[in-house]
């Protein structure tokens, strides 16, 4: 059961920093697993009351702290909101092509690399100079940084919660 838990987390994990929604992927892996567990071989985790929607919550709160604080990373620089919002599409894109050239690791390089190129080169066009649009794009790359770091955190809390109890 340990080993299965730990899986979860792992593929969430990796899902969250190549930009997919890996927090509710654990979430639900974590609902079917006991889903599972219970219809198949009347074992219960024992969930608290709630545990569920509580994490929920968290996830969705970690979610909207994720795009707020690449907006204020992007706007305390001094950035456009063009900016923080096509940051976002160039860790998308980033993460697509990085994951195509090699798995994991160049999703992870190109979703930093694309949110900074992307934001690097719309500040430019929009009359930046090149100090101050690498500036921007830096901040852009730390708010992600900072954001995936913060989604791993919890993804870990919940996985030794899960194991502890």
């Amino acid at each position: 059961m340990i080993a299965a838990i730990v899986l979860m987390a792992i593929i969430s994990i990796i899902l969250v920093w190549i930009n997919l929604p890996g927090t509710f992927v654990f979430l639900l892996l974590i609902f079917c697993f006991e889903f599972f567990l219970r219809t198949t071989f009347h074992y219960f985790i024992g969930f608290p009351e709630n545990f569920l929607m509580i994490m929920l919550i968290i996830f969705v709160v970690a979610e909207a702290i994720e795009f707020l604080l690449n907006a204020i990373m992007v706007k305390l620089y001094g950035g456009k909101n063009s900016s923080a919002f096509l940051s976002i599409i160039g860790a998308i894109v980033g993460a697509t092509i990085g994951n195509l050239i090699l798995p994991i690791i160049g999703a992870f390089l190109g979703l930093i690399i694309g949110a900074y190129l992307v934001t690097y080169y719309n500040e430019k066009s929009l009359g930046e100079d090149s100090e101050k649009a690498a500036q921007i794009a830096k901040s852009t790359t730390w708010s992600y940084v900072l954001a995936k770091s913060m989604k791993s955190s919890i993804i870990l809390m919940l996985m030794f919660y899960l194991i502890l109890n």
